[in-house]
């Protein structure tokens, strides 16, 4: 038989069974969906979150405390002031420093809500790329005088100020009354700033953790250091390295108390990470998959047994083992390869229906690409041919007598 005879044949026995064929076909079709979802999702999440830590742009250094270090103590605002210093650090632009607050309770009226708070230094915004809508951020002054003024994250604003102008107006903190010195502009994110409120790190130490003094040594969560351009990274961690182990009276043979790492590498592990996931989702679509292919495996299995006579005619008019071996697989191809083609088609829609949807403040771009919608055609057209293969060999190796004694 030729190619186009083996197909034809395969075609005409697919609808001889409309029914059955459908439901069949159904499983490859949610099983390629399933993936190609699935996996374009977890790209638009990835692309996301890789490129809100890369807009920080590359020059930017992360110091946090190395709780691996048996001797591990606290970052402090001084350790940010000394690294700021041009003299000790000259290949390093800005400083910024934070502290977390934990949860604060939010009043204005009848309106309660709990938001994360954050101390932060006057160049904290500026490091991060966080521009204001309207007001000021945090100036040395507020620092000095531990004043009760805070910035909101957009989102925060809205709730707080509906439809109103935010700068320059009240609200309680924990109870005590702060002023909007600033908004910001929308951010958005995993990293929730649009719903945080910021206040100078020193008020946040002494109003919103503990009862520090005014002279008592500030620990602080964070410092991010911002070099001078993308070229000086390497030297103004090194640069930082040497303030903050003559500050914590370290050698450089012993072990630091600190870690420093860049935006580009926490980009690219959590890349890594997330290529992970994508993968998982491929993998949890790709049992919808292996279902169909069941599928297959099925409605051949019954078709050989239906079709044992015919098969039994075949062979004894001389047609040969490997032609209905053939003809049983094109079958099972067929249903495989038009059961992605459809899903492929599904998957695309519902892909285009996600595209722009928000979800904690993200707004996710999941579109569909081509290595994707490859991958899943390929494996529809492979286990479509794998559960095609043992009821093809099975009415193949029918012996032609019995067959045309099947009733």
């Amino acid at each position: 038989m030729s190619p186009s005879m083996i197909i034809g044949t395969a075609f005409a026995s697919i609808l001889a069974s409309k029914l059955r064929s459908s439901l069949t076909l159904l499983g490859v079709v949610i099983g390629v969906t399933s993936v190609i979802a699935l996996m374009s999702i977890g790209r638009g999440a990835q692309d996301s979150i890789t490129s809100r830590i890369s807009a920080q742009g590359a020059e930017l250094l992360f110091v946090n405390v190395n709780f691996a270090s048996s001797d591990a103590q606290s970052l402090t605002l001084d350790d940010a002031l000394a690294i700021s210093s041009a003299s000790s650090a000259p290949d390093v632009h800005r400083v910024a420093a934070s502290l977390s607050a934990g949860n604060a309770e939010i009043s204005l009226g009848a309106t309660a809500l709990t938001t994360n708070a954050t101390g932060i230094t006057p160049e904290y915004l500026a490091v991060n790329g966080y521009d204001l809508a309207s007001g000021r951020g945090i100036s040395p002054a507020d620092l000095i005088a531990r004043t009760d003024v805070a910035i909101l994250g957009s989102n925060l604003a809205e709730n707080l100020f509906p439809g109103q102008e935010a700068t320059g107006l009240q609200f309680s903190v924990n109870g005590r009354l702060y002023t909007v010195a600033g908004v910001l502009e929308p951010v958005g994110g995993f990293t929730r700033v649009d719903d945080q409120l910021f206040v100078p790190i020193t008020t946040a130490e002494s109003r919103l953790v503990g009862d520090a003094a005014p002279g008592e040594t500030l620990n602080v969560s964070q410092i991010l250091v911002q070099a001078a351009d993308a070229e000086s990274v390497d030297a103004a961690a090194e640069q930082t390295d040497v303030v903050l182990r003559l500050q914590h009276g370290l050698s450089f043979s012993e072990t630091a108390d600190f870690s420093i790492s860049n935006s580009a590498g926490i980009a690219e592990t959590l890349e890594e990470t997330t290529d992970v996931l994508v993968i998982f989702l491929g993998v949890v679509g790709g049992i919808s998959l292996i279902v169909g292919g069941i599928g297959i495996m099925n409605i051949m299995l019954v078709s050989v047994t239906e079709r044992t006579r015919e098969i039994g005619i075949r062979r004894a008019i001389g047609a040969r083992r490997t032609a209905v071996l053939l003809q049983f697989l094109a079958e099972a191809t067929v249903l495989s390869i038009g059961g992605g083609l459809l899903g492929i088609l599904a998957g695309t829609l519902i892909t285009d229906q996600f595209s722009g949807v928000q979800f904690l403040n993200t707004t996710f771009d999941a579109q569909m690409s081509f290595d994707i919608a490859s991958l899943a055609m390929l494996v529809a057209a492979g286990i479509g041919l794998v559960a095609g293969i043992y009821p093809a060999a099975r009415a193949a190796s029918l012996d032609p007598i019995d067959a045309l004694r099947h009733e």
